[in-house]
């Protein structure tokens, strides 16, 4: 185990064993997961003997505790760094993502599950561990402090609900923060073209910047006179950016 990976391993069964009943993997499931480490979680997988099962982990360290796990033809580990692994080679749909994700790519990871939904729909639903802090951004709603740029693109895409709260002294070594659990559903039908997430992106940047200053800079900034007249963006220059609901930020980016 190397601190510089941020590996806080799960030593709590019962809490595994919370996660794995919430997650119904069973027989006709494929399964990734991201750092299985000292493969508490992996195991518990195992047990419901999933159709597939690929982990990816990037400390080799680890590799002689690991291997004796996958022994079967569709149950296959790979020591790589996730954030630059390509997971839609091995997944075609409906595979379930689920990890303690390693706290300094937490986010990373997620976005890039998120801009991969542009090009292939390979999961349906996802088991993740945040820190607690960033797990209470990523669920925040509108009006909310901690409501931002990953809020507005999660929940265009995703149900997304927290299944638990896990107290830091249920990892070793032991965090400096809580972690929280959330669920993520893809949605059947998107609340935005994910074909258009790079504008989704832009206009939450831009709109976030300096959250506390109101928005009349910022729309003058993205657009302008005719369009701002035209679709009434002058209603929102005294409101800050966490003001705003969801589908205004849609509307936003697709007049970009």
């Amino acid at each position: 185990m190397k601190k510089k990976f941020g590996q806080n391993f799960l030593i709590n069964g019962q809490i595994v064993n919370d996660i794995i009943k919430k997650s119904n993997i069973n027989e006709k499931s494929e399964v990734y997961e991201v750092g299985p480490g000292n493969g508490v979680l992996t195991r518990e997988i195992l047990n419901k003997k999933p159709k597939k099962f690929l982990a990816i982990e990037i400390d080799k360290s680890l590799q002689a505790q690991l291997k004796n796990l996958f022994n079967k033809q569709n149950y296959q580990i790979v020591f790589n760094d996730a954030l630059h692994f390509d997971e839609t080679f091995f997944f075609h749909k409906n595979a379930i993502i689920i990890s303690n994700l390693p706290y300094n790519i937490s986010l990373k990871l997620l976005i890039k599950w998120i801009y991969q939904l542009k090009y292939k729909k390979w999961y349906s639903e996802m088991f993740l561990m945040f820190q607690k802090e960033v797990a209470d951004r990523i669920i925040a709603k509108k009006n909310s402090k901690k409501f931002g740029r990953i809020a507005l693109l999660v929940s265009a895409f995703f149900k997304v609900s927290k299944i638990m709260d896990v107290k830091k002294e249920n990892f070793f070594p032991v965090p400096r923060v809580d972690s929280s659990v959330l669920h993520f559903e893809l949605l059947t039908k998107p609340l935005f073209d994910i074909k258009d997430i790079t504008k989704l992106e832009l206009i939450s940047r831009i709109l976030f910047s300096s959250k506390r200053k109101k928005l009349k800079n910022k729309i003058q900034l993205l657009y302008n006179s005719d369009l701002i007249i035209k679709n009434n963006l002058s209603d929102y220059y005294d409101l800050r950016a966490e003001n705003l609901d969801t589908e205004t930020f849609y509307k936003m980016a697709q007049l970009l």
